[in-house]
């Protein structure tokens, strides 16, 4: 890895330490048989151990008809030497979702994408002065959906 992409992955793992809220925006497309849209707005309760920071994520998502629903979802973020690997944590177990590597000095992309079932999952994360950007893919039978997550 060349120094561009170390310093990259420092960055990012100095600013996931900072965050305290997010957002997110849902919407899906052709094909899509779910109705994943709407937008929804929390909070991050962020602990830092190690090479790991666990985000403890509480939102409310708004569908487009209104209706509101609590989220809670918890994601382990750890540094390793070439990437920063992105896991979601449930009942202690963690299930890998992507490694990310260093693109550019602020963008990063999954090493592979994470299958689930049919359904194939990918994401972009772009790293900004005050925030963090993370988009995410779903593709399959039944899906095709965009979440469009802030982090600051």
């Amino acid at each position: 890895m060349d120094k561009l992409g170390l310093v990259a992955l420092a960055k990012l793992c100095a600013r996931l330490a900072k965050v305290r809220s997010f957002s997110f925006n849902a919407s899906n497309g052709p094909g899509s048989a779910t109705n994943w849209r709407g937008h929804g707005r929390g909070d991050v309760a962020v602990k830092n151990f190690g090479a790991h920071t666990v985000f403890n994520e509480q939102a409310k998502f708004t569908d487009v008809d209104g209706h509101k629903v609590a989220l809670n979802n918890c994601y382990r973020w750890t540094r390793c030497v070439d990437f920063v690997r992105l896991e979601h944590v449930q009942d202690e177990q963690s299930m890998l979702l992507f490694n990310f590597v260093p693109l550019t000095a602020h963008g990063f992309r999954h090493q592979n994408a994470h299958r689930c079932g049919a359904d194939t999952y990918t994401a972009d994360l772009i790293l900004h002065t005050d925030e963090i950007e993370l988009i995410w893919q779903i593709h399959g039978p039944q899906k095709n959906e965009r979440l469009h997550y802030h982090y600051w």
